[in-house]
């Protein structure tokens, strides 16, 4: 997905949105480190420290990813936490390697790389399948669970569009406007529908068969959000005024939507992950004075079960296949 037209000053005006959008302007140079929790306890298991320029994460089978913004893709095995490998995937980008997506059907990880551009690598030796651009300012990139279904979304701000893709090609199948441009999507469990958080508001958008359909909804604005798996819910970040909340959201049809187990939370800058057995979400959050914050929420009873602060900003949050969460922030 590459930036027709996009240019230094341009990106620095566009990655000053916050939030689940996972664009913060960046030196390539800073040091980040990944803090690895069990969950849901968040009892401390390892850390990686000083990893240059490190920016999203990736849980794969028997390892974990993590790209740079130096252009370099890092391995690690999911075990023994030691680096495996190092891959030079593009040049550096201080708004680029952010938003990684595994694509099981195809061995492959989606990644949003230097100016816009989409990459598809494949994961045995991280080689670049493809390289391809669909829109001006990719967001964020969704593959949804059921595997026969074969395509993926992403959503892209400039346009105000999200567009379905098929696996494969990598070619636009079909695409719809919104009213405002969207920062945070997740595909519904049953791939029917995509919930958006934009600038302006949440949208939904029908996938299933025929055009792709819109509607605005009467929620607050949501900022981050994660399908839970094995669920018909979500669970999502909001405003509402100056106060955050997270809610599990039971239903998105009809109008406007149903949602239950609020709590509030703290601090901006959101990122989640889902176990896979649907228990618990997972948050991460900026508190301020380089301090952020880790929260488990139980989807069944709707509580912050446990929590931790640690130091540095946010930049990734995600749960590997074993079920330690991976927890990426700079100093």
């Amino acid at each position: 997905m590459v930036i027709k037209c996009f240019i230094a000053s341009t990106a620095a005006a566009l990655l000053i949105l916050c939030g689940c959008t996972d664009l913060t302007e960046f030196d390539h140079t800073m040091r980040a480190g990944i803090n690895i929790f069990y969950a849901p306890d968040l009892t401390a298991v390892h850390t990686i420290e000083n990893i240059s320029g490190a920016r999203s994460l990736c849980p794969l089978p028997g390892c974990f990813i993590v790209a740079t913004t130096e252009g370099t893709l890092i391995r690690f095995d999911i075990e023994s936490y030691e680096q495996t490998g190092s891959f030079t995937i593009g040049s550096p980008s201080s708004a680029g390697y952010f938003e990684m997506e595994y694509s099981p059907t195809e061995n492959s990880v989606y990644i949003i790389g230097a100016l816009g551009q989409i990459l598809e690598l494949y994961i045995p030796d991280m080689e670049i399948m493809d390289s391809f651009s669909i829109c001006e300012n990719p967001v964020d990139i969704e593959i949804g669970t059921i595997l026969e279904l074969a395509y993926f979304y992403v959503a892209g701000a400039t346009s105000r569009k999200i567009f379905e893709v098929r696996l494969g090609t990598n070619i636009v199948s079909r695409s719809s406007t919104l009213p405002s441009s969207p920062t945070c999507m997740a595909i519904s469990q049953c791939q029917d529908t995509i919930l958006i958080g934009t600038m302006a508001g949440t949208e939904t958008v029908s996938i299933g068969e025929g055009m792709m359909r819109h509607r605005t909804m009467v929620i607050p604005r949501i900022v981050a959000i994660e399908t839970v798996p094995n669920d018909t819910t979500f669970c999502s970040v909001f405003y509402r005024g100056s106060t955050v909340s997270l809610v599990t959201i039971l239903n998105y049809f009809p109008n406007p939507l149903v949602w239950t187990g609020k709590v509030t939370i703290a601090g901006d800058i959101h990122y989640m992950c889902a176990e896979s057995d649907g228990s618990h979400v997972y948050v991460l959050s900026y508190l301020g004075d380089d301090i952020s914050r880790l929260v488990a929420y139980n989807c069944s009873d709707y509580f912050i079960e446990s929590q931790i602060d640690l130091p540095g900003y946010p930049l990734d949050l995600e749960i590997s296949p074993g079920g330690t969460l991976l927890v990426l922030t700079a100093e």
